[in-house]
């Protein structure tokens, strides 16, 4: 028996509202996940001081820190921007000739830079975007040439594969997210215009140190020429496993735990504490080369910014992390007690 008309209208106008009014509800809920960042007032989840913003004088924006070499320098301004843009510009004959940057992928580069990492990382790549300061840790300024997680030895600049990983994988237990979801190749764009950021900042900064600790104008053709040979990927030592992985088994987690809390080895238990948890008895005194303090890793949490497979762990130790008191332990400790390390770590988090 169907209902009379007239309570078939109530019922359809109720049903549309009420579909009007989820339909509301979930922009609201879209806004705010995207908004919410940017409008919050400062708060003390993470952090040390109550806000993520540029507090460190190490990471002084370029603008100011130039400002104050041109006092003590006269003219070291207009030589920064007139070299920047003769070595490092998009239409340097001398950057193209070179053979580190690939041109045909830096158009395509920036626009995918404008869309997904401006907010975080800014136009220049100094990390300091209208969304910096809500997050800990900071958006990495690649105006240093510093990237942590590499696979290349404590003197090189990553490989463009290095920097693809991290935009594919993102960081875990960081603000930066994976962009697996964005097409590879444009992923690879991304790469290499945050390679181009990277050389032209650091030229940039190199020549205003240079002026700053000599208090002349520099030489930037031969600043020029140690930036280009640093990020010249014939010129980048990858670290990888000296032998293939050894057993996961019981034998190498116990020799693994040796070395970890051995001082004249490993010694890693004085940074992350005798069970691996980041509370050992150095852990409160760090800060990374930008200024910002910094705590070992809760080995036990299993969350590891570089990843957690064997291979990711082994490059990580053998590496160490650049810009972080983590060195390299390539030389101090054989592949084999690498491995070691690596089980040991696994177990812990499995556990």
């Amino acid at each position: 028996m169907q209902a009379p008309p007239r309570l078939r209208r109530a019922s359809q106008a109720r049903s549309r509202r009420g579909g009007a009014g989820f339909s509301a509800l979930l922009w609201l809920f879209g806004i705010a996940v995207v908004a919410l960042p940017f409008l919050r007032e400062r708060d003390n989840i993470g952090s040390y001081e109550g806000d993520f913003g540029r507090t460190s004088e190490k990471d002084v924006p370029f603008a100011d820190a130039q400002a104050a070499v041109e006092e003590l320098v006269p003219g070291v301004t207009a030589l920064i921007a007139k070299s920047s843009d003769e070595y490092f510009g998009l239409q340097s004959p001398w950057l193209r000739d070179s053979g580190a940057v690939d041109f045909f992928r830096i158009p395509s580069g920036r626009q995918n830079y404008e869309i997904h990492c401006v907010g975080c990382h800014a136009a220049t790549g100094d990390g300091g975007g209208p969304a910096a300061r809500f997050l800990s840790p900071r958006p990495r300024n690649f105006r240093r040439g510093l990237f942590k997680f590499t696979s290349t030895d404590a003197a090189s600049r990553p490989q463009r594969r290095d920097l693809f990983q991290t935009i594919t994988r993102g960081l875990a237990g960081s603000s930066m997210p994976e962009f697996r979801l964005v097409n590879e190749e444009k992923r690879w764009d991304l790469v290499e215009y945050v390679r181009w950021l990277s050389m032209k900042g650091e030229f940039e900064q190199m020549m205003l140190a240079d002026a700053e600790d000599n208090e002349e104008l520099p030489d930037a053709a031969e600043i020029a020429d140690i930036v280009i040979k640093r990020w010249h990927p014939a010129n980048l030592r990858t670290i990888y496993p000296g032998i293939p992985e050894t057993a996961y088994d019981q034998a190498s987690i116990d020799r693994g735990r040796a070395l970890f809390n051995d001082s004249n080895k490993g010694s890693c238990y004085t940074c992350h504490g005798p069970a691996g948890r980041g509370d050992g008895q150095t852990a409160d005194a760090y800060k990374d080369d930008w200024g910002y303090p910094i705590r070992p890793r809760d080995l036990t949490a299993g969350t590891f910014r570089a990843g957690s497979e064997g291979a990711d762990l082994y490059r990580t130790i053998a590496a160490g992390i650049k810009g972080t008191p983590m060195g390299s332990f390539e030389g101090a400790l054989s592949p084999a007690e690498i491995w070691d390390l690596v089980h040991f770590i696994q177990s812990l988090s499995k556990r």
